[in-house]
């Protein structure tokens, strides 16, 4: 029962990054051809288009994350590991997502703190970037989730299924 309730929930939350991501991407788009239009027919540049389209690109990579992970189409090189055994490949897999996981644990209170204790804002809308970069923080928490889940089903990913 509590298993089928946080394999729920996490769908619920892949859902809702998923769209988020979307949304984001959307606002990249419409932003880049209110800004085009703008521009050269209406000859009046708007100021603020550079900076949505950078905030909007920073979110959708954010909150896309987590679902690269999870469909595992993030970039790898897959040149050694897509030849070697399954033992292998679980050694391999198990190493990286170790690493990862460590690595993620290692920076977490650097990256809050830097976060945390930044008053600069952007230039044009004046935004803190406490508020541009707080999507950061659930990357962090998205990608240390995934790779525990990761660790976890190795075995049945790389040894049992071969």
């Amino acid at each position: 029962m509590r298993k089928a309730l946080w394999k729920r929930i996490a769908d619920g939350v892949d859902v809702v990054l998923e769209v988020i991501t979307d949304l984001s991407f959307l606002v990249i788009f419409c932003t880049f051809m209110l800004a085009i239009v703008s521009r050269y027919f209406f000859k009046r540049p708007v100021t603020w288009s550079y900076e949505i389209s950078v905030l909007g690109y920073i979110w959708t990579m954010f909150f896309g994350v987590g679902l690269a992970m999870k469909r595992d189409e993030h970039v790898v090189f897959g040149l050694v590991f897509d030849v070697l055994q399954p033992k292998g490949k679980f050694a391999f897999y198990l190493f990286y997502n170790i690493l990862l996981l460590f690595l993620l644990f290692v920076s977490t209170i650097p990256c809050l703190r830097a976060l945390m204790t930044r008053t600069m804002v952007t230039g044009v809308l004046k935004m803190p970037y406490k508020v541009v970069f707080c999507p950061f923080m659930l990357m962090y928490v998205d990608m240390m989730y995934r790779t525990v889940m990761n660790i976890l089903k190795a075995k049945h990913t790389y040894l049992e299924a071969a």
